[in-house]
């Protein structure tokens, strides 16, 4: 795990933290041996002022940008001749809804779905992809005729980002859609 994202955990669980808390708590989650445990409050200084894109520090106290903290997450994609796949993550009550639909007359039987992953899981890897750095809209140059079109709308407690495209997506694309994949327990086709 990397350093901003035990920060990320810690701050998940408090809500906002002093960078002493901060450096308490990593210490005791910290495996490492005796001489090595104690973290620095200047390296989480120094650690958080590089990620100031998405962390906030104001007098010693450290907590996620609303712009970055994630509340609400729409994913949608189709293309002809189906299906459709929508998913909505709640992250404010760790829940998902995934919905399937298929243009043809006839289903193509059971849904098989494995087990599924945890919100709180993806919530972690969501940072990663830097979703609110997304482009508005991702389109190949020409004319595209059965293509597969795509939507990201996430809320977060301080903004709302949208993004989507048609055959073209963010580098991030092929991991975010692992990522819903393990969340939904179900291949999600991209």
């Amino acid at each position: 795990m990397k350093m901003y994202e035990a920060i990320l955990e810690i701050l998940e669980k408090k809500g906002t933290a002093t960078i002493p808390v901060i450096c308490k708590e990593m210490s005791e989650q910290n495996q490492r041996p005796v001489h090595e445990m104690n973290v620095e409050p200047s390296y989480i200084k120094t650690l958080i002022g590089s990620k100031n894109e998405l962390f906030l520090l104001e007098d010693d106290i450290v907590s996620i940008r609303p712009e970055k903290e994630p509340v609400l997450m729409t994913v949608v994609l189709h293309g002809y001749p189906g299906p459709e796949m929508r998913i909505r993550i709640d992250f404010k009550k760790n829940t998902f809804t995934y919905f399937e639909w298929h243009l043809d007359s006839k289903a193509p039987g059971h849904m098989q779905i494995g087990d599924h992953g945890s919100v709180e899981m993806f919530k972690k890897q969501l940072y990663s992809f830097k979703v609110w750095d997304w482009d508005e809209d991702y389109q190949k140059a020409g004319i595209i005729v059965d293509g597969t079109c795509w939507s990201v709308k996430l809320h977060t407690k301080g903004k709302t980002y949208e993004s989507g495209g048609l055959d073209s997506y963010p580098k991030e694309w092929p991991n975010f859609c692992q990522s819903i994949s393990e969340l939904i327990g179900k291949k999600f086709d991209c």
